[in-house]
């Protein structure tokens, strides 16, 4: 075969998902599947890979994807509990009776409260619960998705204790010196770009909400001062542990801080606009019951204990060296050189599941409050399952093509030339627009890293490239992809009852995507410019 029809050929995965996803509306669920089916006989047969090698990436596959379902089970499961002991209405109270202006709660719910429930959850469960908290304090519905989604963004790339750079970037082989580069360089690409976050907010509340009397720009004006602040708040600890610690908790430290600072402030009018931005909602002019300080805590209890434990085990050596030591491996699946290992004390889905079970001992929590938040949670996430395990063992596939009776490069390393030549050193500017891709195809950071991060990395050496500063591209280009992600609008629409508007909020959300995708690739531009 020519070098352009293996070139196709390699890229036939990607076209074929984004026909079907993007143009045909498949979900992941059907087209996952058919499209690992196609590169499998590819790769049979193009580039003649042992079918033996195939049946072991498959299994390879299966279990990391297993190994990712079990951090979302953990998270989602927690809050599901919160929702069976009713919970979430003191954590609605607590947020929503800080400030009356809805620009002030939009950047404290969407944005700072979203970011820590996405260092500890991720996958889609921010907004989905930023969501139906902005309704119940008086955001319509269409609002209320659109701001979260927009604001699902900066935190993403550290989200679920870091689950898209670790497992998501997990089977490049990164050194640890090349994963810390990544993470300094993630975190501030996002710092940068992360200013646009709370003005974007800020704006779409003020052109939704405001009176006929009142000016746009005045009322955006007015607000600036208090989204720098806010951002600041977030951003400096989130850089700060990012460099410090590692990519498992910048978006839970930085999110927990930026709340408290930007929550603070908010109450005690610091930088505050005079003139209020209302929903003119019954439910935001409400008196807020009284809740004691102690409720609070509790219902932030199991988050307050994830927090403690993965902080304790990522910053004390001895304990971190300890845990990572214990493993669970299948070592040369099917007499292959493929080979699998699971830290089952080390995952973040351990911690996730303790501080669950400790919080249903704490709210003494009966077998039905469990069985029915296991039952829901399981619902939740059965469908995601399926689709992940296809994707990857897609993944798979594409790392095994290299090991081949044809002589071919592998399907990244043909991608990455034939960019390499297209775009030169411009790629900077194309590669977070890949993450983004990778996100609206599967809903997921991790699962974009894991598809296009050989890719990247590829290119990045074609190109004489640093590879931590384009997998950095990478990681936060897939975060921004979250704003259209269809699983994530679809997850946030359905908590508070919107129907067949996904179309009409990608409108919304995919200019902001557009130029926060720039300003990160001007940021790199400027950064490779420096060295």
């Amino acid at each position: 075969m020519d070098d352009l029809t293996l070139t196709l050929l390699a890229a036939l995965p990607f076209i074929l998902l984004f026909v079907l996803v993007i143009i045909r509306k498949w979900s992941t669920f059907k087209a996952m599947p058919l499209v690992w089916l196609i590169t499998t006989l590819s790769i049979l047969f193009a580039w003649k890979v042992a079918p033996i090698l195939i049946a072991a990436s498959f299994i390879k596959g299966f279990f990391i994807a297993i190994e990712i379902m079990l951090i979302i089970f953990g998270a989602v499961w927690v809050i599901a509990l919160l929702k069976e002991k009713k919970q979430i209405s003191t954590l609605q109270n607590l947020l929503s009776s800080i400030s009356p202006d809805a620009r002030i709660q939009a950047i404290l719910i969407a944005w700072l409260f979203g970011s820590l429930i996405e260092g500890l959850a991720g996958f889609g469960t921010p907004a989905a619960l930023a969501a139906p908290l902005l309704v119940s304090i008086g955001f319509a519905p269409f609002l209320a998705v659109v701001l979260s989604v927009i604001a699902n963004t900066t935190a993403v790339s550290f989200g679920a204790a870091g689950t898209p750079i670790i497992l998501g970037l997990g089977s490049l082989n990164l050194t640890p010196e090349t994963i810390i580069e990544i993470t300094k360089n993630t975190a501030i690409l996002h710092a940068i770009g992360g200013l646009l976050i709370p003005l974007v907010l800020s704006y779409l509340v003020i052109t939704h909400l405001k009176h006929k009397k009142q000016k746009t720009s005045e009322l955006f004006i007015h607000i600036i001062p208090f989204a720098i602040f806010a951002w600041l708040s977030f951003t400096i600890p989130y850089v700060l542990i990012a460099f410090l610690v590692g990519p498992e908790l910048p978006s839970i430290l930085g999110g927990i801080i930026g709340l408290i600072l930007t929550g603070l402030a908010a109450h005690y009018n610091f930088l505050t606009p005079k003139e209020i931005v209302s929903t003119n909602n019954k439910r935001s002019k409400e008196k807020h019951k009284k809740i004691s300080l102690k409720s609070y805590f509790l219902a932030l209890s199991p988050y307050l204990l994830i927090i403690i434990f993965l902080f304790l085990t990522r910053v004390i050596s001895p304990l971190k060296n300890f845990l990572s030591s214990i493993s669970i491996s299948y070592n040369n699946i099917l007499l292959t050189e493929i080979s699998y290992s699971f830290l089952p004390f080390y995952t973040p889905a351990f911690y996730f599941i303790l501080s669950g079970l400790i919080f249903a001992i704490i709210f003494k929590a009966s077998k039905h409050n469990i069985s029915s938040s296991i039952k829901r949670t399981l619902d939740k996430i059965k469908a995601p399952a399926f689709a992940l395990i296809f994707a990857l063992a897609l993944v798979q596939l594409f790392l095994i093509s290299s090991i081949n009776d044809s002589g071919i490069p592998s399907m990244p390393l043909l991608l990455a030339q034939s960019f390499a030549k297209i775009f030169g050193n411009l790629f900077v500017f194309i590669s977070p627009f890949i993450g983004n891709l990778g996100s609206f195809i599967a809903g997921s950071n991790t699962v974009s890293n894991l598809l296009f991060g050989s890719f990247q990395a590829q290119t990045a050496s074609s190109l004489s490239l640093p590879i931590s500063l384009i997998l950095a591209l990478q990681v936060v280009g897939g975060a921004i992809g979250n704003m259209v992600a269809i699983h994530n609008i679809l997850a946030a629409s359905a908590t508070v009852g919107l129907k067949n508007l996904e179309w009409k909020i990608i409108r919304k959300t995919i200019l902001v995507m557009t130029a926060h995708s720039l300003i990160v690739g001007i940021s790199a531009f400027v950064m490779l410019s420096m060295n």
